[in-house]
């Protein structure tokens, strides 16, 4: 296994890591929400009606996460797999463009840079309703 097909692997499983991290936190996000839901500022019936808030699905579901192993972890729908080298030059094409395994890595970690990003926002907000309540 080359040094670049490992980076890849590495990068693979740090993005479904993190995948799991945004989920459980949008879980623990929601669960704060509905234990700590002010109550009506109004006690008027007419003005109790539910209080919607907005909560972030998960980027991947429970259900969609499987145990990797090694043929898997390179079926990655970010990963595009070398069919024929032979033919297109150790690359293989998609959609009638190549990426090359350099590209393949800067757009894992740009998943992995806004997946980090996304769990500090969501750190803050759980963070923001704790303080708050």
């Amino acid at each position: 296994m080359s040094a670049l097909q490992k980076q890849i692997i590495d990068l693979n499983s740090k993005v479904d890591q993190l995948h799991e991290v945004v989920e459980r936190l949008s879980e623990q996000i929601a669960t704060l929400a509905t234990q700590q839901a002010p109550p009506p500022p109004n006690p008027d019936p007419k003005d109790n009606e539910p209080i919607n808030i907005s909560i972030v699905e998960p980027m991947i579901s429970s259900e969609s996460i499987q145990e990797v192993s090694c043929s898997s972890v390179m079926a990655h729908k970010d990963i595009i797999e070398d069919q024929n080298t032979s033919n297109t030059g150790g690359y293989a094409y998609y959609s009638e463009t190549y990426l090359p395994p350099e590209i393949q890595i800067r757009r894992l970690t740009a998943q992995l840079t806004a997946a980090y990003n996304r769990i500090a926002v969501l750190e803050e907000q759980l963070l923001a309703r704790r303080i708050h309540h």
